[in-house]
């Protein structure tokens, strides 16, 4: 809530929130400073400050201002500078990282225009009570015991006065990292400041922590630390009237039918619904172990009843729905004393997840002004709150319709601080920006309640959003619902408790007509859910929202009617972006009413400001007149909203304009300032809103966070094109499991926008990532994640494996007090034993494990149909010690199913359970609380509670783990029971029947004559080897060619001259592997065929035939024809050379020439031909007759010059020239 110092301080404070941005100035509005900004530095100095905060560290996070709002462009060229933008605070300002490792200081101060760049200290970090070390009471888990006097000191006496701070006080706090900062490194950092870490909160990467008072400011002032603020306190719980106002009991009846059939609620609660009551018919099933109220069985009647124990007349609004019942459970260590998010977050989880939870319904709150808890938590923003708006967002796999009480914080005045009386009345987690937060009015008549919360928040944002009946002025004085004391009873109840189901239940009859009227489309945005309520809400108190009925009051059959005609619709808008469309509005309409609202990315709690993507509604009249929207005064909230200027603090806007001018008005949705986009969004307008082309991808149950290592995955999706047509084919799945390019796989159209694709088999030591496309003709192509394949969906690879399991049913080495190394264990009665439990109210009757399980650990047997603290445990502690296990491997989660009850009996609530673990077997006595159960509060009352934990996140992992669980009574009229059953280990592992795809891969080039030779790398697993091949680098459309039982593969099938790609499977037991990275390959091949042959022309009695010399060839075949035709030639001869002469060509005829190139695969095809021919033997001038002129050619042969010629060589033996030849010439010279 707003903290007044004075009247002047609170005026400040509400002024800078109202004021415009071109008006504020250049500050950040810190939670617990006053800014002071610095100097706008030149670029040259921005570098060197960047510089200096990134020096020495591997990583560093600073604070970066900014002149402008920062675009997706400057947004990457920072990153390519190294440096990333995280959180966003206001003002054109974020939290960002440094990575030292590319970081260029001046292209980052070059980027984008940055004004400054400074450290984030301590003060920036710290909720303003933890900055001024005065955490609330409920936040402090356990005192310090106070320090002994010194010897001989003078003893003082006792007073009743409160012990002072101590350093060593145990503190609870809810810690936010810096969103690159990995959760298991943020455990390991808290634990180094002496911290015990309650939960996880993965949504906000956050953490619960309880560590000493003294500590956390150091932890704070760790770079890695991005905020610290005190819990919330614990939250606590906050027919037929309503369904005639609400027009339920229209649209129950025909012609609707509606009834909530398929749709599926999550009810959260201060505890669990009687599943056995009549008006559930079985559709109700309890989900954990936080205990059966009436408050969450009425709750969950009033959404789903059937009124079956009542002749219908006290059904719900939805009495078909499924209904998952769940109850707020403080998860870790410590006593009950305030809010565990990570429980939201966990049972959120399993619902959406496991269950399939559509919606769901929160009636809870911290009811700050009837526990007495400290009022400045009125209107705060924190980090429950962010938990929420991630879960709404779809930080749990898809966006998700949530529905919240708004609170009953108007029951008393003490907080009533601001000067404003009821209003600033809204306590978180109800604060929260996303949710549909619903006021409570009188069913009979529709009036204001007495109790029900007004806003504004701290921010000026505007609550409730809307309102519904949780209360009645007359009649049975409330809302009529079932009761948890029978299977058959009501009970009537009033609060926003009873107002926020019957919104929720409106919802489920909503979505159930929603998807019969729009078959196809995926489940509207919880904004679009709040669009439609909130413009077809019934307006009460001041014209136009105001801050105690929101919008107004719901009516489900007007909204139904209006969502029928189809004039809303989803879209998206960035940072600067206009998105266009338009309404006609026709002659002599009364009023022109336009709703818009975004589900907005979690603020930042450092600042008060909790809106992050500030979007405008444009409405511009025919003649160009802008329309604004409703705007509220934070500093004079009874006032009538204004139509005066823009609203730059809620995410609902709505332009409302009486007696319209008729024609065409410009609707436009604008992008003021987007710091984490594209920001989707839903609008809806009285008049056919015409939307612009569009194309959306849903992805049906969301992204998987694990995939089989076994088995393909298999995507269902929803591609809705809207004024758009889509390119055929262009629907593809993209994905990769490990780094380098991503793999694309067409969908299968399935017909009416259902679409299928599968990605193979990812291997166990793959880091898979994924995306979808699809294009459209006007709008190109759309992405979903938004951010394609620069920010992809990612999974992990592998499953949860069962290291050690004990039902109890057999011993498996537990023991007890001092068989166990507790040799201190004293108590007399109720010492733990395995059995088959008799049943008291205090004790099971029944183990948890299902039939034929009977057994499990008791603190005590009594006899059947004994006392209720027969065999209890009295005396003192009695402890059950685990067998030792062995995690030296690595860490794991330890679950277990555990009863406690120490409500009972004359003195009540005064023991506590505690579950330890160590990691030496117990042999140093040091032990370290997992949990402590009581002494008051959830899981003090009996019932099986299910917790798991990770070993990690409390000690190392060792070959010594070991459990004790310590039930104890040492005060007098307690009854205490306890027992446990069920225990678990598991640990996440990738141990699959597929090997992992052949790294490695490589194919010859050109070495082989006759294959081309593929080998790889062995597969641990793999039986045995399937070689694909492609003619291009696609391997969804390669041939097998073969299989191996080696690391080597001959494809002698391969075509020569043509290169290939290979990919290789490996395959065990079960399913072959995916493919890795290919290579290239081919076969080797003959000799080029020889260029630039030529032979001789008459020149001699021989022809000489030369040619080109041919790489890679060993030798050369000549051959001769006397024609022009290689098929019919002879071979002559063969060389090495490049240049071979033909001797026994016949003279005087014209002879064609060919040579063929031999090397290591063979001959080459034949050479182009040349012709030649050679001259008559002893014709030595050529002119064709042997006489007396050649004879002087002859004796130059012979005598004068003796060299060889073959116009000398006549007679044999041939080859040398010799007496013979002279008598064959001389014969030749004498014949006639």
């Amino acid at each position: 809530m707003i903290r007044r110092p004075a009247p002047c301080a609170l005026v400040s404070a509400v002024l800078m929130w109202t004021l415009s941005p071109q008006m504020a100035t250049a500050q950040i509005r810190w939670r617990s400073v006053v800014d002071l900004p610095p100097a706008a530095k030149t670029s040259a100095e921005v570098a060197a400050d960047l510089a200096a905060l990134a020096g020495g560290q591997n990583q560093t996070h600073v604070l970066l201002r900014f002149a402008a709002p920062v675009t997706e462009a400057d947004r990457a060229a920072l990153a390519a500078a190294g440096l990333t933008l995280n959180a966003y605070v206001g003002d054109h300002s974020y939290f960002a990282t440094v990575t030292t490792a590319d970081f260029k200081p001046q292209a980052a101060a070059n980027a984008a225009s940055i004004r400054s760049a400074e450290p984030i200290n301590r003060a920036l970090k710290l909720h303003p009570r933890l900055l001024a070390d005065d955490p609330p009471s409920y936040a402090i888990v356990r005192k310090a015991a106070p320090k002994p006097a010194p010897d001989g000191a003078p003893q003082r006496p006792q007073v009743d006065v409160p012990p002072a701070a101590s350093p060593d006080d145990i503190i609870a706090v809810y810690a936010l990292f810096h969103p690159d900062v990995a959760l298991v490194d943020a455990v390991a950092l808290a634990r180094t400041h002496a911290a015990d870490v309650r939960a996880t909160l993965a949504t906000v990467n956050g953490l619960v922590l309880e560590l000493p008072r003294g500590r956390i400011a150091r932890l704070a002032d760790a770079d890695e630390v991005q905020w610290i603020e005190p819990p919330l306190p614990p939250l606590s719980v906050v027919n037929d009237s309503n369904r005639i106002i609400t027009q339920a009991d229209t649209v129950q009846a025909a012609p609707y039918g509606l009834d909530g059939a398929g749709v599926n609620v999550l009810v959260y609660d201060g505890g669990t619904a009687r599943a056995t009551h009549q008006d559930f018919g079985g559709r109700l099933s309890v989900r954990d172990g936080s205990g059966q109220i009436t408050h969450a069985t009425h709750v969950s009647a009033t959404i789903g009843g059937s009124g079956a124990a009542s002749g219908g007349q006290f059904r719900g609004m939805a009495p078909a729905v499924t209904i998952q019942s769940y109850g707020f459970q403080y998860s870790g260590g410590g006593i009950f004393l305030y809010t565990n998010p990570g429980d939201i977050e966990s049972d959120y989880n399993e619902a959406i997840n496991t269950f399939g939870a559509h919606i769901s319904n929160n009636s809870i709150g911290t009811n700050t002004e009837t526990n007495g808890f400290p009022c400045d938590i009125q209107g705060d923003y924190g980090v429950t709150d962010t938990v929420i708006d991630a879960i709404v967002r779809g930080s749990l796999g898809a966006p998700f319709r949530v529905v919240w009480a708004n609170g009953n914080e108007r029951q008393g005045s003490d907080c009533d601080i601001e000067g404003f009386g009821d209003y600033y009345s809204t306590a978180p987690p109800a604060t929260a920006k996303n949710h549909i937060t619903v006021g409570a009015l009188n069913s009979n008549d529709d009036s204001m309640t007495s109790f029900s919360s007004w806003g504004p928040v701290d921010d000026g944002r505007l609550k409730p959003d809307v309102s519904a009946p949780g209360c009645q002025s007359g009649g049975d004085g409330g809302v009529t619902s079932a009761s948890a004391s029978s299977d058959t009873s009501y009970t009537s109840a009033c609060g926003t408790s009873m107002a926020s189901p019957t919104v929720c239940g409106l919802s489920a009859l909503i979505l159930q007509d929603f998807r019969a009227q729009f078959p196809g489309f995926p489940d509207p945005r919880n904004s679009t859910l709040k669009i439609l309520l909130a413009h077809n809400a019934f307006d009460r108190g001041n014209p136009g929202p105001d801050y105690q009925f929101g919008y107004g009051s719901v009516r489900v059959q007007d909204t139904i009617d209006f969502m029928r005609q189809g004039s809303f619709f989803e879209s998206e808008v960035g940072q600067g972006g206009l998105m266009n469309t338009s309404v006609t509005v026709p002659p002599g309409a009364a009023q022109l009413k336009i709703t818009l609202a975004w589900d907005d990315v979690p603020g930042t709690p450092n600042v008060v400001p909790a809106l992050v993507n500030d979007l405008d509604l444009i409405v511009l009249s025919p003649d160009s007149v802008q329309a604004y929207p409703w705007t509220l005064d934070p500093l004079n909230p009874s006032a009538n909203a204004v139509r005066t200027q823009s609203d730059h603090v809620n995410n609902i806007e709505q332009v409302v304009v009486d007696n319209p001018q008729a024609g065409e008005w410009t609707v436009r949705i604008s992008g003021f300032n987007v710091p984490s986009g594209p920001q989707p969004f839903s609008i809806c307008a009285s008049h056919p809103l015409v939307p612009p082309a569009g194309v959306t991808i849903h992805l049906v149950g969301g992204p998987p966070a694990i995939l089989s290592p076994d088995l393909p995955t298999t995507f269902d999706l929803i591609i809705t094109p809207v004024n758009e047509t889509l390119v055929p084919g262009s629907a593809q799945l993209h994905y990769r499991f490990f780094a380098g390019g991503f793999t694309a796989v067409p969908m299968t159209d399935l017909g009416g926008n259902q679409y299928q694709v599968t990605m193979p088999v990812a291997p166990c030591n793959s880091n898979p990532e994924f995306y979808f496309s699809v294009t459209g003709d006007t709008v190109g192509t759309v992405t979903n994640p938004p951010g394609g394949a620069s920010a992809p969906y990612a999974a992990a690879v592998g499953a949860f494996v069962t290291l050690f399991e004990d039902d109890m049913e057999t011993d498996l080495g537990w023991t007890v007090g001092a068989a166990g190394g507790i040799p201190d264990d004293n108590a007399t009665t109720g010492i733990w034993e395995r059995v088959d439990p008799n049943g008291t109210a205090a004790q099971p009757e029944d183990d948890h494990t299902p039939p034929p399980g009977v057994t499990c650990w008791v603190t005590g047997q009594g006899s059947p149909g004994g006392g209720l603290g027969e065999n209890d445990v009295d005396g003192g502690k009695t402890t059950l010690v685990s067998p030792i296990i062995d995690l030296s491997d690595g860490d794991a989660v330890i679950s277990y199913w555990r009863w406690y009850s120490n409500n009972t009996g004359a003195a009540p609530n005064a023991d506590v359970f505690t579950i330890d673990i160590c990691n030496d077997g117990g042999a140093s006595n040091t032990w370290v609380n997992v949990e402590t159960v009581g002494p008051s509060g959830a899981g003090t009352s009996g019932g099986w509670i299910y917790h798991e934990f990770q070993v990690g996140g409390f000690v190392t992992p060792t070959a010594q783990i070991r459990m004790r669980f310590v039930a104890s009574d040492f005060g007098s009229g307690s009854l205490v029971e306890a027992a446990l059953d069920d225990f678990k280990i598991e640990r996440f592992e990738c141990a699959s029947a597929v090997p992992a795809a052949p790294t490695g891969v490589a194919a010859s080039n050109g070495t082989f004559c006759d294959f081309v030779r593929v080998t790889w790398n062995a597969s641990t697993g793999a039986q045995s080897y399937e070689v694909w091949r492609n003619t291009t680098s696609n391997s969804g459309a390669a041939t097998l060619v073969g299989t191996s039982a080696t690391t080597s593969f001959d494809d002698t099938s391969a075509t020569l001259g043509q290169t290939y790609f290979y990919w290789v499977k490996a395959c065990g037991s079960g399913p072959c592997s995916g493919f890795d990275f290919p290579d290239t390959g081919f076969r080797a091949a003959p000799p080029a065929a020889p260029t630039g042959v030529s032979a001789s022309d008459a020149t001699a009695c021989d022809i000489s035939v030369s040619w080109n010399a041919v790489t890679g060839a060993s030798s050369y075949e000549v051959w001769r024809n006397s024609v022009d035709d290689s098929g019919t030639a002879t071979q002559i001869g063969t060389t090495a050379a490049t240049s071979l002469v033909d001797s026994t060509a016949t003279a005087a005829t014209t002879w064609f020439y060919f040579v063929r190139a031999v090397g290591t695969c063979g001959a080459s095809g034949y050479s182009a031909s040349d012709a030649g021919s050679a001259r008559i033997k002893g014709d030595f001038n050529g002119d064709g007759n042997i006489d007396g002129d050649d004879v002087q050619g002859f004796v130059d042969a012979n005598l004068v010059a003796p060299f060889y010629d073959a116009c000398a060589d006549l007679a044999a033996p041939f080859g040398v020239l010799d007496a013979a030849d002279q008598a064959a010439f001389v014969a030749l010279l004498l014949a006639p």
